[in-house]
């Protein structure tokens, strides 16, 4: 073999010297075919910063002023953690991410390997969550993406959740969106833009039939308490008083969570509209000196009251209104001596 060959891998000869590099190794002449490839030369380089996620022990237990589960939902979670005579605190009974479901499954969710140990630990704290805000009617989880992170960051003393330690909302998301693979969970609804914030809505997810059945429950008893649940939602009565649908007619489960994301998706669109107007107000006032800013906020006070407060409103009631308007806004007016 020539020698500027002598540094490629076999693979990589062409079809006449691929059979004469065979014929020495049978001859035992070749001895350099364990050799591997000439790795090829690139400018990515790996960067400086830690890939392990940074909080990677998360737990999550209901604390001891919550209301205890009734129901299949009770059960559910009873199976998922117990209390620990020993320690005095709860812990989990079972680690869910080594169920089989996730095994068989495995394909169809797009997965070759199991779940690695930090996602194990992410998967067995969230479900806990899940059961534990989790609606008994519309099996909606009553918190977002967002929202479900926070509660699984590690917090200081004061509850606030730490930056160094903290779940981040794109790990969870990540999780989450393989656990739809996997059946387990659903959207409540798709996710959506909001071009004026330029960013997401805020998602909800919702328990599949599948994933209370990897729980264990009993399928038929928690059939028949969602059934109830549906009879007596704010869903309904919100249908019926609109003249969608009769006293007599049951709402299903997939009609109640379009109800009810579609009410969550309008109440975040409010909040980021206030927000933004108050955001723009704000811009705008600041640029001005504080008489004239507190004059302007004022007249817009007195404006948004209704008319039978407004008819009654002191002027002193007025300056109040406004300075306290001023405040939210965190226009820094100094409050008098």
């Amino acid at each position: 073999m020539n020698e500027n060959r002598s540094t490629i891998h076999w693979s990589e000869l062409p079809a006449d010297e691929l059979a004469r590099f065979w014929q020495d190794v049978d001859a035992g002449t070749q001895d350099n075919f364990l050799l591997s490839s000439v790795k090829k030369q690139t400018r990515r380089t790996r960067g400086n910063h830690s890939t392990k996620a940074k909080c990677e022990f998360p737990v999550w237990c209901r604390p001891a002023h919550y209301k205890k589960l009734s129901g299949e939902l009770g059960h559910a979670y009873n199976l998922l953690v117990m209390f620990d005579k020993v320690t005095g605190r709860p812990r989990l009974r079972i680690c869910i991410s080594r169920h089989p479901l996730y095994v068989a499954g495995r394909r169809k969710a797009g997965r070759k390997y199991g779940f690695r140990p930090e996602r194990q630990r992410l998967l067995d704290a969230l479900w806990p969550l899940l059961i534990s805000f989790c609606d008994g009617g519309k099996h909606t989880v009553g918190m977002c993406i967002s929202r479900l992170a926070k509660e699984l960051s590690a917090k200081d003393a004061k509850g606030n959740v730490i930056p160094e330690t903290e779940v981040t909302v794109s790990r969870l998301s990540r999780l989450i969106e393989e656990q739809v693979r996997f059946g387990v969970l659903g959207l409540a609804e798709e996710r959506t833009w909001d071009r004026d914030s330029r960013s997401w809505l805020p998602v909800y997810v919702y328990i599949t039939p599948a994933g209370f059945q990897m729980l264990g429950v009993d399928m038929e008893k928690l059939q028949k308490e969602q059934d109830k649940k549906l009879r007596l939602s704010a869903e309904r009565e919100r249908l019926i008083r609109e003249g969608a649908m009769s006293e007599h007619d049951e709402i299903t489960p997939h009609k109640a969570r379009q109800c009810w994301s579609g009410q969550k998706r309008r109440d975040a669109l409010t909040y980021r509209r206030k927000k933004g107007a108050e955001r723009k107000r704000a811009n705008n006032l600041i640029k001005l000196p504080a008489d004239e800013r507190l004059h302007i906020m004022e007249k817009w006070v007195y404006k948004t009251l209704p008319h039978d407060e407004a008819y009654w409103c002191t002027p002193e009631r007025l300056t109040q209104l406004a300075v306290q308007h001023l405040y939210q806004l965190d226009l820094a007016l100094s409050p008098p001596d």
